[in-house]
């Protein structure tokens, strides 16, 4: 049987005191679920107004891996589930941006592990790196040659000479 504690609080209105059951599973961390996150309202925001509840240990927003846009529903967890709790019950049909949130409370182990886990990423910057090298002579010396057919064929065109537009760099055949 889980041991419990008792805790007097006075009410505002009428001064009588209110015995509150504290459970050890309120001491334990809890998760609120949040669905119809609007849009704009991201990790850092979700954390600082879920703040004011209690101690926030961890937000996941869920976000579409192709896109990185919001999917709408998030996970938070809050040091105390007593917290969690009072939050699914205070926010659940919440008007919020135009949105209803829709918020339930998950004991930890109704969560999956890894829904809070993190990993670090970074860009990859290869592609960036490739294009931005200086290229090899062999290269640029058969990129030259193209554009210098190319805007020839274009003046024949035309019945314009290239020498008459512009000066044309010597190639050397190797």
């Amino acid at each position: 049987m889980a041991a419990t504690t008792r805790r007097k609080r006075k009410s505002a209105k009428n001064g009588n005191a209110q015995k509150i059951e504290i459970t050890e599973e309120d001491r334990l961390p809890g998760v609120v679920y949040i669905g119809h996150v609007p849009h704009g309202f991201f990790e850092k925001e979700l954390f600082q107004y879920f703040s004011q509840f209690g101690k926030v240990l961890k937000v996941k927003l869920s976000r579409s891996s192709k896109s990185g846009k919001s999917k709408g529903y998030a996970f938070i967890k809050f040091k105390y589930s007593a917290v969690a709790k009072t939050v699914a019950d205070t926010c659940h049909n919440y008007l919020f941006f135009s949105k209803l949130l829709k918020c339930e409370y998950k004991s930890m182990s109704e969560v999956h592990a890894n829904t809070f886990y993190t990993y670090k990423w970074k860009p990859n910057s290869k592609a960036k790196r490739l294009h931005n090298t200086a290229k090899p002579e062999v290269n640029l010396v058969r990129s030259l040659r193209r554009s210098t057919r190319k805007q020839a064929q274009k003046l024949a065109k035309l019945n314009v000479k290239l020498e008459d537009v512009m000066d044309v760099p010597v190639i050397k055949e190797k």
